[in-house]
């Protein structure tokens, strides 16, 4: 099993003609931001697959 993430760019977002509109240089700058700050560890994504859960849904 491959496990790909951000940094391997295994994901990522695409600005195309389809949101290019939508999305103003604030947002792509706030989202860029984010996506180097989970590349660099400061901001950790929770795992699913190592327990099942999402720590952020509470049903």
């Amino acid at each position: 099993i491959n496990v790909m993430g951000l940094a391997n760019d295994g994901v990522g977002y695409a600005m195309d003609d389809n949101n290019k509109a939508l999305v103003t240089p604030e947002m792509q700058a706030a989202v860029d931001a984010a996506a180097e700050k989970i590349k660099s560890g400061e901001i950790v994504v929770h795992d699913y697959m190592s327990d099942n859960t999402c720590p952020a849904a509470t049903f």
